[in-house]
């Protein structure tokens, strides 16, 4: 009789790293509601938290060991401090490596504005992108702790959002940075959206 030899589906591993508990929270959530069955995402997070550096050192230290290794950056620190420069080439020798880096911009917070709106409006911190986003029907009673975030599943309850609102708005940033200041908004978070819903199909 013949053996019958059983091959196991590959589950692509994905690392995210992010720059504090908004991201791992909001990526766990990705996981837990979509239990993708070909894809392993593990959110984490420097305990150095609120630098660029220490997302993209830990997204290095990551990258032997996953299939894909995203860093979601947060420019508005990088802005303030006055970082651009070695941030630019940290970038570089992140992605030389083979780290995904997604910037946001001032903060994460920004994706989750664009998938209630499309904004071009150029904001000087978080704090006025949250109180963009706690207007009455969006995201009233937002605030960035973690008692809420977990609570408030962020992810699941805006998915149907995704596709039809946030990767849309997000995407047309992209078409006319090159002529925009600093300070002009960015959710690069949809690249990974992208690929995932890629993935899925």
């Amino acid at each position: 009789m013949a053996r019958v030899t059983l091959t196991q589906q590959h589950r692509n591993t994905v690392a995210i790293v992010g720059d504090g508990q908004t991201e791992r929270i909001y990526f766990s959530d990705v996981r837990d509601t979509d239990r993708p069955a070909n894809l392993s995402i593990f959110p984490d997070y420097p305990r150095k938290i609120g630098h660029y550096k220490g997302v993209l050192d830990r997204a290095l230290a990551l990258q032997e060991t996953y299939d894909r290794v995203y860093a979601l950056v947060d420019l508005d620190k990088v802005i303030q401090d006055g970082q651009q420069a070695c941030y630019a080439r940290d970038k570089a020798a992140a992605e030389a490596a083979g780290v995904i880096v997604l910037e946001n911009n001032p903060c994460f917070e920004t994706w989750l504005l664009l998938h209630f709106m499309h904004t071009g409006r150029s904001f000087t911190s978080c704090k006025e992108v949250c109180t963009q986003l706690r207007a009455k029907c969006r995201i009233p009673n937002y605030e960035k702790s973690e008692r809420f975030l977990r609570n408030a599943r962020l992810y699941g309850a805006y998915k149907e959002l995704l596709a039809t609102q946030a990767i849309p708005n997000a995407r047309k940033l992209e078409k006319s940075r090159a002529v925009q200041g600093p300070l002009y908004p960015r959710a690069e978070t949809f690249r990974f959206f992208q690929w995932y819903l890629e993935m899925g199909k």
